[in-house]
């Protein structure tokens, strides 16, 4: 940059060696800032998803010398700006479930962009701590202390960086063997790589290790390229059945919604759509996540189905709001149905996670005294969502549908463990209503997250979300069929299934890898602790000899 006074950060990343090399505060705010936009325009718009390959490298420079709590404080800032950009849609979401006004779901939705922000600042203090211990091994802890602080900080969900790349499809191959997050380090080693490479490596181990992170990554994207290839051959050769998806694209209420005019709970819209979606070949339909059906209330809408379902010759899947009595007092579900095409119930899941603040309060804010500023903020809780407590296959001619609710698509090792080893005839089927977040990016980062749990476990996925974009993804993360967002719509889709498919990697040691990426930054840790203390021992001897 030639005029005077502007900030040339090409410049700062070639000068930049774990020297301070930003020194004007406002720099490192801006810079910080800018961080923070690059890393969310992929969770914004999923076609931008480059961005997050090189969107740490602002923070990096701003944060190279400056203190832990310096570094805490511009992290926290470039999180808050991210979890801004990425969940904007929280106002919505609280507006049309919690019937709250504008101005007090943007401080609530300030509030929590704040909040989760505070995970990559505290990465960034231990990041910054551990580099002024073990500067020749930045390139592992800068990673590791992002993603472990992350996994580890308590939210709603865990933030994966990996989730913004299911455009992407070479680079998501390898999440079968490491996960999503294992990608989020390997996006987080390119951003240092990157970062070393402007500013020049110094010293034998960080030269060996950079040297070690470029193969990997190399050795990453190659694997990727024949993953890619191999899966779409191996897709082309498998049996199908044809499914029916239907998108109603209902308007969010928080009241229970009137059937509409020609329509009665005993004959649901979606019904007709079911039926003409089983006229066309699908072997079962299903419907997504809705508000209230009836079906579980009331044994005229129990035989109204029974009969429909008889007479269209599919399996419906659906899902509905489940009540029974524990305790003497009644208590909700969350449940998806399967009813067969004789018109018996085979079998019912009801949702196991459930959403903070939205379908339950967490034990802390059920205090004496919190509760009632909770319910006076948030609204009173009269029936609660339970959970339930065993995962469930639905086994349609040789397919085993594995079902799964809307939130609970976030959760890599959920999800892993719900199809288990045996993943014969495995099918991901997802549900969700996302109305409630409005016509914003929400139900398309929902769709990219469960297009990732496809990829890492090796089986195809439907995602059927209420107002679109809903889809069908191989394996590989390959979309192959899908609906226009904001909109109702009838979709047939021929899916793939294998009876001979085998559990991947990462299916097989969800768990396991977690654990390992925590152990990796713990021995950091440990390492930079010791170092330490054998220093201050040196320097007392030196200091004891010097004496004499």
């Amino acid at each position: 940059m030639g005029s005077a006074g502007k900030l040339d950060i090409c410049f700062l990343y070639r000068r930049a060696a774990g020297v301070p090399i930003v020194r004007r505060r406002g720099q490192q705010v801006l810079l910080a800032m800018l961080s923070g936009v690059l890393l969310c325009l992929p969770w914004v718009d999923g076609s931008l998803y480059w961005t997050a390959w090189f969107g740490w490298l602002p923070l990096l420079c701003a944060l190279q010398g400056v203190s832990p709590l310096r570094a805490a404080l511009l992290g926290w800032l470039t999180g808050s700006l991210f979890y801004l950009g990425t969940a904007y849609w929280m106002v919505h979401f609280a507006i049309h479930l919690k019937g709250l006004s504008l101005p007090l779901s943007v401080l609530l939705a300030a509030l929590f962009w704040i909040y989760c922000g505070a995970a990559i600042g505290l990465g960034c203090l231990l990041y910054r701590w551990l580099a002024r211990r073990l500067p020749q091994l930045v390139l592992l802890s800068f990673p590791l202390s992002i993603v472990g602080v992350c996994a580890l900080f308590p939210g709603l969900f865990d933030i994966r960086f990996s989730e913004t790349q299911a455009a992407f499809l070479i680079a998501i191959q390898g999440a079968d063997v490491v996960g999503a997050q294992g990608m989020d380090l390997l996006i987080l080693l390119v951003n240092g790589l990157l970062f070393q490479l402007l500013a020049g490596v110094r010293g034998r181990v960080a030269s060996a290790l950079a040297a070690t992170g470029a193969v990997l990554v190399l050795v990453w994207f190659v694997y990727g390229w024949q993953a890619l290839a191999h899966w779409d051959a191996e897709v082309a050769n498998w049996q199908r059945m044809r499914v029916g998806l239907v998108q109603p694209n209902d308007a969010p209420t928080r009241r229970i919604p009137a059937p509409p005019v020609g329509y009665s709970r005993q004959y649901p819209e979606e019904m007709e759509a079911s039926r003409r979606l089983a006229a066309a070949g699908a072997r079962w339909v299903v419907w997504p996540e809705a508000r209230y059906k009836g079906y579980f209330d009331h044994q005229s809408v129990r035989q109204a189905y029974a009969d429909q379902v008889l007479a269209m010759g599919a399996d419906l899947l659906f899902h509905d709001v489940e009540t029974r009595n524990r305790h003497a007092e009644p208590i909700s579900y969350n449940t998806m149905g399967w009813l067969r095409r004789d018109g018996e119930l085979a079998e019912r899941y009801r949702k196991m996670l459930r959403v903070p603040f939205g379908e339950y309060l967490p034990a802390f804010w059920q205090l004496p005294g919190i509760s009632t500023l909770t319910h006076a903020v948030l609204g009173d809780y009269l029936r609660p969502v339970g959970a339930g407590d065993v995962h469930t296959r639905f086994a349609i001619d040789g397919m085993q549908v594995v079902p799964k609710i809307c939130y609970e698509t976030a959760f890599p090792e959920f999800i892993a463990d719900a199809i288990g080893d045996e993943v014969s005839g495995a099918v991901l089927l997802f549900v969700s209503q996302d109305n409630w977040f409005g016509e914003t990016s929400q139900p398309f980062q929902h769709r990219a997250i469960s297009i990732m749990r496809a990829v890492e476990n090796r089986v195809p996925m439907v995602h059927l979300i209420n107002n679109g974009p809903s889809v069908a993804a191989a394996p590989s993360g390959r979309p192959l069929a899908g609906t226009p967002p904001f909109s109702r719509a009838e979709l047939l889709v021929d899916l793939p299934y294998s009876v001979s498919a085998q559990a991947s990697f990462y299916g097989r040691h969800a768990h396991l890898l977690g654990r390992l990426w925590l152990a990796m930054l713990a021995a950091l840790i440990l390492l930079a602790i010791l170092l330490v203390r054998r220093q201050g021992r040196d320097a007392g001897t030196a200091e004891v000899h010097g004496t004499r």
